[in-house]
């Protein structure tokens, strides 16, 4: 009879193991569901400005005076501040270059 508990109880840690990988399935499940019908997390994806360190879903990539030659990603606010606001940056702002931008395909 010792062997016959020493098997339920081998059931039960394999029967526990089995159940807790599938809540954690659907709750995987759940997540990526709420994500694609927009109620998932808003933050999700998001990327921080290299001047302040928001988190947003848009970044402009430029270099500019601080920046020592490096592209740096910066915020919209940020970006104004370092280009003055011109697309190609203006006689106060010689150092700025524009390089791109990056949005969160996740934002909806």
């Amino acid at each position: 009879s010792d062997d016959n508990n020493d098997d339920d109880v081998m059931l039960d840690a394999d029967a526990r193991r089995k159940a807790e990988r599938k809540a954690a399935k659907k709750a995987r499940k759940a997540a990526r569901r709420a994500e694609r019908e927009g109620r998932g997390d808003p933050t999700a994806g998001q990327k921080e400005c290299d001047m302040c360190a928001k988190s947003v879903d848009l970044l402009v990539r430029c270099k500019y005076k601080e920046s020592r030659g490096e592209y740096r990603m910066l915020c919209g606010k940020c970006w104004n501040v370092a280009s003055g606001g011109v697309v190609d940056g203006d006689a106060n702002h010689p150092d700025y270059q524009y390089g791109g931008l990056w949005k969160n395909r996740r934002a909806r």
